[in-house]
């Protein structure tokens, strides 16, 4: 069987004082979580000619140009799947790959501000945690989660019961995904910590960090992603 390409979006990356470049990024977890389930991965860039990307993870005011968003479509039908990066921002070019993938039944994992950007992509959105209540940036910290066993996310890990990170500043209440997608977990105060899209082949958001957890669950769940993709 071919081997599916899924791209990896790239996120902007903030320049530092002492740097000469502008960089773009992604988290080297995600090539290798591809490659060890048989997808060849490549980078998708942003199609905006700029230096100048969104600041932050709640409102990018760019507007894409008919180009940039050809550009776009180009770029999502060269893929068998697509995974949604997290970080500390989001850019309009996310959400319309993610809008893309939903369109053409692509398969797409966004993970934490990947999360975000597909919720956006489907006509909702996510919002600030003032409390910081999820945000701990330490990859080892854990909280429980509830798993619907209805879910792909179920089939995939086979438990109702995860323990998982959370470094993250937005967050989303049941409200603003009921309605947009299917809730698949929650977190022990009731906010939302997975979904997947009913009718597509595979739309997902995470809110936590797998790629963190290079565990049996998310070797799991990149499976049932890349296996998705070989379908596709």
């Amino acid at each position: 069987m071919k081997k599916p390409i899924i791209g990896i979006v790239n996120k902007p990356v903030e320049k530092y004082e002492m740097d000469f470049w502008n960089r773009m990024d992604i988290c080297d977890e995600f090539r290798y979580l591809v490659l060890q389930n048989g997808g060849i991965a490549i980078s998708l860039l942003s199609p905006e000619i700029t230096f100048k990307f969104n600041d932050n993870d709640i409102f990018d005011s760019k507007v894409l140009s008919a180009e940039e968003l050809d550009d776009i479509d180009t770029m999502v039908k060269l893929c068998d799947g697509v995974i949604l990066q997290g970080g500390l921002v989001s850019c309009n070019y996310e959400i319309e790959i993610a809008k893309k993938c939903i369109e053409y039944d692509i398969p797409i994992i966004g993970i934490c501000a990947g999360f975000n950007n597909i919720l956006r992509a489907l006509g909702t959105d996510v919002i600030e945690d003032t409390s910081n209540s999820h945000n701990f940036y330490d990859m080892n910290y854990r909280h429980k989660i509830t798993i619907e066993k209805n879910s792909m996310l179920y089939k995939f890990i086979g438990k109702d019961k995860l323990s998982v990170n959370s470094i993250h500043s937005m967050i989303a209440p049941v409200e603003n995904v009921k309605g947009f997608a299917k809730i698949t977990s929650y977190s022990e105060d009731g906010l939302v910590e997975s979904f997947e899209v009913e009718n597509k082949k595979f739309v997902m958001g995470i809110k936590w960090h797998p790629e963190l957890m290079l565990d049996e669950n998310t070797f799991a769940l990149f499976k049932g992603f890349v296996d998705a993709c070989k379908e596709n």
